[in-house]
């Protein structure tokens, strides 16, 4: 049995994370019209976008690992769908707004970890636990302070007293 060998596109992967930020990049701003309806405008941002983020080495890892993902969580959610659609008349009665949240909580969950993984050498001096060196000194000091027993607690203090003000001012009316 004879394999396809594929290997090769793996030297085009920055062209193929430039074209995949330049489309998702170029839907959002048009569909949103954050920057009005000309349609240069937000071709020409999007571009923009897109070489930015590419000549950023990590940037270019970071879409290579979310776009397998991606793809096939949208095709699961393909897959899905036709089932339903084969096995019932409407689909809008099982395609509930909670399952549409799943799939969103999933893609998130698969944003973080391909982050994590990709950007784990560049924050790892920062992380609680870590032994802080290789790391700049000044930024160091910061999250020491941060994660220091003072300050979560007075941040837990803080937490527990706005969400007691909320409860009471929303027993209220």
């Amino acid at each position: 049995m004879a394999f396809l060998e594929f290997s090769w596109l793996a030297y085009y992967i920055a062209i193929f994370g430039f074209f995949f930020v330049f489309v998702i990049s170029y839907a959002v701003l048009s569909k949103t019209k954050i920057l009005g309806d000309n349609n240069f405008i937000d071709l020409l941002v999007s571009f923009i976008l897109a070489i930015v983020f590419i000549t950023f080495s990590p940037g270019v890892e970071y879409v290579s690992a979310i776009i397998p993902w991606f793809s096939i969580l949208i095709i699961s959610m393909f897959f899905l769908l036709v089932i339903v659609g084969f096995s019932q008349k409407e689909v809008d009665k099982f395609m509930k707004p909670w399952i549409t949240w799943v799939f969103i909580g999933i893609l998130i969950i698969i944003f973080l970890i391909a982050a994590i993984k990709v950007f784990n050498p560049v924050l790892a001096p920062y992380l609680p636990g870590s032994s802080g060196s290789g790391g700049d000194s000044d930024l160091l000091r910061y999250k020491n302070f941060f994660y220091s027993e003072r300050f979560l607690g007075a941040a837990l203090l803080l937490i527990i007293a706005a969400i007691t003000s909320w409860v009471l001012v929303k027993g209220k009316k």
